[in-house]
């Protein structure tokens, strides 16, 4: 068996029509990404990546794309009043029920602004915001639209730019089966997470998409669980 599957290209559940599951499931998939996200390093990774880039900043925008139930905006506003920066954050995403959970699940935070708007196609004005992040989406997205995306968070980013994703291994696609198996009865999540893991990138495959869309001054980072972060400044 070679270190590195090859790439897969198969659907997620998550990318399907918005009426092809229903509610209950799609609210137990976005629990079970909150879980993941909370314990398995995801947001130790982007906020150890987005204190370097606010250092010694008062207030910062940030725009969250394909933000999920908001949980990576939370952690954000939490880390940003412990610190004592304003963070003004907004989260978007292209599903209007996501939206509504992610609404539910910041409620009491008013730095938090939540709307339904397509990654490829940001509604926002050239460098509306200080600082665009996008985590776990881009193995969503076939070649062409990754590098979309990329232009999309470097049109809309005054500063800089965080992209977080996993990174392609068959150890991470065993761990992640293996999770998914023993703590959650979610079909949503014991389908799409091991998806996931083969859908995603390698360092060097995630690097080539940032020069493509036009990116110049980036790094790409291995992080702990198999995460990768592609982290940039705006010149």
């Amino acid at each position: 068996m070679q270190l590195i599957p090859k790439k897969r290209t198969a659907p997620e559940f998550m990318d399907l029509v918005h009426d092809a599951y229903d509610l209950e499931v799609l609210e137990g998939s976005l629990a079970d990404i909150r879980v993941v996200n909370r314990y398995l390093g995801d947001q130790r990774a982007l906020l150890k990546h987005l204190s370097l880039k606010t250092a010694g900043m008062g207030t910062c925008s940030i725009l969250d794309i394909a933000t999920g139930s908001a949980d990576l905006p939370v952690a954000i506003a939490d880390w940003a009043a412990k610190t004592g920066m304003r963070a003004n954050i907004t989260g978007v995403d292209i599903n209007e029920h996501t939206i509504g959970i992610a609404r539910t699940q910041t409620a009491g935070y008013c730095g938090i602004k939540l709307e339904v708007a397509d990654a490829l196609s940001l509604p926002y004005p050239d460098r509306s915001f200080d600082f665009v992040i996008c985590s776990k989406t881009t193995h969503h997205l076939d070649d062409q639209d990754v590098v979309r995306l990329i232009r999309e968070m470097l049109r809309v980013a005054r500063r800089g730019y965080i992209i977080m994703d996993l990174r392609r291994s068959w150890i991470a696609w065993a761990l992640i089966t293996l999770l998914t198996r023993l703590f959650t009865r979610n079909r949503m999540t014991r389908h799409d997470g091991p998806l996931s893991v083969l859908k995603s990138f390698t360092p060097i495959e995630l690097a080539a998409f940032a020069s493509s869309a036009g990116a110049s001054d980036f790094t790409v980072h291995k992080e702990p669980f198999w995460l990768l972060v592609l982290s940039g400044d705006v010149r």
